[in-house]
């Protein structure tokens, strides 16, 4: 009986140390994915690949278990968390009216800084957990309006001070959720308003560029691995971007050309490749695929597939767990 029962405990132990063992790759492959792709030198045989899109509940304990069903149901390589912080309201119609903004404390962005420290807490050896971190232009829109950008646009040297407040409250927040578990962070260099202000122009260079370009630095300060999403917009020149720090590129282009003209610029892997409101969204897995296959064999080596953007919320995660494994099996199943 007890020889039975030796054994019993014993083939019951070599099972969960084989568990165990599986848990344990399967919970370093995705970090390996990303680290791979960040080696130049030669093309990984997996391809990594990710999408991201909002959830329903933005803090507290339902943000953190959509989060996690969302990573799972896709099979995403990155889990990236969303930033759903909001300013307060100020409004903003005159020059003097700019001194109303307030840099933001670390409390503030707590309810944030509780999902990324939960979902640290739970997936921090199976997933590289990259939150998202807004532009001050970003966070003055959603505290003002859009319209503020006139107002900028007329008196641009009584902005500054108000982005240089945004700009190391958004600070504050990326040291801090670099304590609570953060791998490293999706820096959004909102770009989109440069086609507005004029990229060549003052208020652009003189007064925006570098508290935009600050945030980056300091995730580049504090974290090894950033993505630089330069957010949506048409530009006369995306070279102006490529001294910003990040490991890796997100781009709003998604032509191969324009990818490849980004490698050699920021001479740093691209992630994208999809339009998020494209054939992604509306064609059929064929042509995804199809698309797919035009960026893979054509695009860079190495890259992340994903989007040059977020995707719509209704986008059915069984459809993006579709093509991300797509991806990962693309260099096995399409060997010469």
């Amino acid at each position: 009986m007890n020889k039975y029962f030796s054994t019993v405990v014993l083939l019951a132990l070599m099972t969960l140390l084989a568990c165990s063992s599986q848990q344990a790759n399967e919970q370093t492959s995705k970090r390996d994915l990303i680290e791979r792709v960040l080696d130049q030198s030669k093309a990984p045989d997996i391809i990594p690949s990710a999408f991201f899109h909002h959830f329903p509940d933005k803090f507290g304990p339902k943000a953190v278990e959509e989060h996690i069903a969302f990573f799972h149901e896709t099979g995403n390589d990155i889990l990236k968390v969303q930033y759903e912080t909001l300013p307060p309201t100020w409004e903003i119609r005159t020059a003097e009216d700019f001194a109303k903004v307030e840099e933001l404390t670390e409390d503030y962005f707590e309810p944030q800084l509780q999902v990324i420290e939960e979902l640290a807490r739970q997936l921090k050896d199976s997933a590289l957990i990259i939150p998202t971190v807004y532009s001050p232009l970003l966070i003055l829109h959603q505290a003002a309006g859009k319209e503020v950008d006139e107002v900028i646009k007329k008196y641009p040297a009584a902005a500054e001070p108000a982005f240089e407040k945004l700009a190391k409250s958004i600070a504050t927040y990326i040291r801090a959720a670099r304590k609570r578990g953060a791998d490293g962070f999706y820096v959004s260099s909102h770009g989109g308003n440069v086609e507005f202000f004029g990229q060549e122009s003052e208020v652009w260079t003189k007064y925006l560029r570098k508290w935009d370009k600050y945030i980056s630095e300091v995730a580049d300060s504090v974290a090894p691995l950033n993505i630089l999403h330069i957010c949506g917009g048409h530009y006369e020149n995306l070279d102006a971007w490529a001294d910003y720090p990040g490991a890796i590129i997100n781009l709003p282009e998604f032509d191969v050309e324009k990818l490849h003209h980004a490698q050699a610029v920021f001479k740093r892997p691209i992630l994208g490749g999809l339009d998020h409101r494209g054939v992604l969204i509306n064609g059929t897995l064929e042509e995804v695929y199809a698309q797919v296959d035009k960026v893979l064999s054509k695009g860079p080596q190495n890259l992340i597939l994903g989007a040059n953007c977020t995707v719509p919320d209704s986008t059915d995660s069984k459809r993006l767990r579709a093509v991300v494994e797509y991806a990962h099996n693309w260099r096995k199943t399409h060997r010469e």
